[in-house]
């Protein structure tokens, strides 16, 4: 444990309301990591920004097509530092990584969490054209490798310590961007924009629909005073930069190609079906299961759209139904849940009070989320003490996106 919260990281079976847990305990857990590491300091520049769940419209991002995340609210990463003379960035970290403290020098190695702060850097630099020289100090209460974003949040708190250090404020756009390739080149990982989006972006009680072709987005009201979304961590770790991930982006790239258009976002499952019927044509040259794994993307971005629609209207039913066919796509067609995300989503599925349940993320692991009437939580919870006793449950809302300040 941390430290921060008795119940805080979740073990197996703890039901939490992330309602109780504040911000300024955080707060102090990153200025003792701080002062353990670099010794005193009075006054900090500090950051903030949330992880997220996506709440339909998976493997979406990276095909150009449509997402609908929302930011957790108090849960993310917090970094506290201060601007030094030395011309080094010197980090230390509360995760549960080796090394816990790790001092850059160019061209030497850098461990595995620190490139995603150390691409960052680089990224700012090239904005700003300013050199970076800094001790900080990297605190989060989101659980690594459950599908929350906790990389997104990572990048995005990093980026605005570093703005309100050196007060220099990109616009947010360059800013998710510039997150977005720190991961793809420095921790060599794929990823789409939705997650630094949303961690830039999120707004209290709302979700965020963005269009990944364009990054244009709209926000979308999300939830109900008789309606919560309960987090499901299944405790099972997934490694995106492992290569399922990369398979599945090169299959729809492949499919794409095939059909002769930019991404899978430009196809409709009609033309995706005549495609692949075609008498006498090999499919030799596609990836195994290729039309499965199209359809999953095309159907989905189709969910995606009506779910925006769902919200507005305020038709949360319908919306919960979209949420099922999702899980059951990313299952069948995907192919990216496992045997605890499918157990806890068929467990929410008999609960009477569930709305819709489906894996989030990336999967492989990670967490299923819930739209479940805040009057049958309890059932919930009890159901999945009992059937998934390996997971842990917390209890959220949509929270603000990135923050820095002073003290």
């Amino acid at each position: 444990s941390s430290g921060i919260n008795a119940e805080w990281p979740l073990r197996p079976g703890v039901i939490v309301n992330i309602g109780l847990y504040k911000m300024d305990l955080l707060q102090e857990e990153g200025i003792k990591l701080f002062r353990n590491s670099f010794g005193d300091q009075e006054s900090f520049c500090f950051s903030f920004a949330p992880g997220r769940v996506n709440l339909i419209g998976e493997h979406t991002d990276y095909n150009n097509g449509y997402v609908f995340p929302m930011a957790l609210r108090d849960l993310g990463t917090l970094v506290v530092g201060r601007k030094t003379e030395t011309d080094h960035i010197s980090l230390a970290t509360s995760a549960s990584v080796e090394p816990k403290t790790f001092t850059y020098v160019k061209g030497g190695d850098i461990p595995q969490w620190a490139r995603y702060v150390i691409g960052v850097v680089k990224k700012f630099e090239e904005l700003t054209g300013l050199s970076v020289s800094i001790d900080a100090a990297i605190v989060s209460n989101l659980p690594m490798g459950a599908g929350l974003s906790s990389s997104a949040s990572l990048e995005v708190s990093f980026f605005s310590f570093l703005e309100e250090t050196y007060n220099k404020f990109c616009p947010k756009l360059d800013k998710i961007k510039a997150c977005q390739s720190a991961e793809h080149e420095y921790a060599g990982v794929p990823c789409g924009i939705m997650d630094q989006f949303i961690a830039t972006l999120g707004e209290e009680e709302k979700a965020l629909f963005i269009n990944c072709q364009t990054n244009e987005y709209s926000i979308v009201p999300f939830g109900g005073s008789d309606l919560v979304l309960v987090v499901t961590d299944t405790h099972q770790k997934h490694e995106l930069a492992g290569g399922e991930y990369a398979k599945r982006r090169a299959t729809c790239e492949a499919v794409s190609k095939d059909l002769g258009i930019p991404s899978l976002a430009e196809a409709t499952l009609e033309c995706l079906v005549a495609h692949f019927s075609i008498p006498n044509r090999s499919l030799d040259h596609l990836p195994p299961k290729a039309y499965a794994r199209a359809r999953h993307v095309v159907t989905e971005i189709a969910r995606a759209v009506e779910g925006k629609g769902a919200l507005e209207k305020g038709e949360m039913k319908a919306f919960g139904r979209l949420m099922n066919n999702s899980h059951k796509s990313l299952c069948d067609d995907y192919e990216v849940t496992c045997r605890e995300l499918d157990e806890v989503v068929a467990v929410a599925w008999k609960t009477a009070g569930v709305l819709g349940s489906r894996m989030t993320g990336g999967g492989f692991g990670g967490c299923a989320i819930t739209l479940v009437k805040a009057s049958h939580v309890t059932s919930l919870m009890d159901g999945l003490k009992v059937h998934c006793p390996y997971a842990s449950s917390f209890i959220t809302t949509a929270g603000g996106g990135a923050q820095s300040w002073r003290m």
